[in-house]
């Protein structure tokens, strides 16, 4: 199977870019119904859960097969589910997933844009040196805020809620090879930047 062109790898991934494309559309213009009636709409019950990460220190002692030992426990990381009532948090939280579809959108529109162009057998157009770079930049910034949301969401559960033999702290996550994989792409655009300039000045020399 070819890999660059008609009916090759980069068309299919084409053909995925656009279905996500529109799951994301979609997805976004839900959220933005959600976050529009949160501000008025009535909750009640647990009609309306919310699921948000936490980070958790269990308090108990950890025992060996031969007897006493001094492990532990260190930080467990999972998801806490709760009622959602309106308020600040509410609004604010689904603002925050709002900006994230609409992040997702922007990276995976500029994505369709270099597979379309790579699937036409045009890889190297200065276009997509940009656009590497820009979906470079977006995966580093991307991780940035999402520590920041998981940190703030965390930070909001350990004021809030309390469990026997548990203690909520706030999660410091933030993950290394995701900046390296960011830094990587932005490699691969100047590549791609690179191969641009020298196929235009190949085609001026002609």
């Amino acid at each position: 199977m070819k890999v660059l062109g008609k009916r090759s790898i980069a068309s299919f991934i084409t053909s995925v870019l656009d279905v996500a494309w529109w799951g994301i559309a979609i997805g976004l213009v839900l959220l933005l119904v959600l976050l529009a009636g949160s501000t008025f709409l009535e909750l009640r019950g647990d009609n309306l859960t919310f699921s948000v990460p936490v980070a958790v220190q269990l308090d108990a002692p950890v025992h060996g097969a031969s007897g006493e030992t001094s492990a532990h426990f260190e930080k467990l990381q999972g998801n806490l589910r709760f009622p959602a009532r309106q308020g600040a948090f509410l609004s604010g939280s689904v603002a925050v997933v709002v900006l994230a579809f609409g992040y997702m959108f922007w990276i995976v529109n500029q994505l369709r844009h270099v597979f379309r162009s790579l699937s036409q057998g045009l890889p190297f157009v200065m276009a997509n040196g940009r656009r590497i770079r820009w979906i470079g930049l977006a995966v580093i910034f991307g991780e940035f805020g999402r520590f920041a949301i998981v940190y703030f969401w965390s930070y909001y559960t350990s004021l809030h809620f309390v469990a026997d033999g548990l203690r909520f702290a706030p999660s410091v996550d933030i993950n290394p090879i995701t900046i390296v994989a960011g830094l990587a792409i932005l490699v691969i655009a100047e590549v791609f930047q690179q191969g641009a300039r020298l196929q235009e000045d190949q085609s001026l020399t002609i």
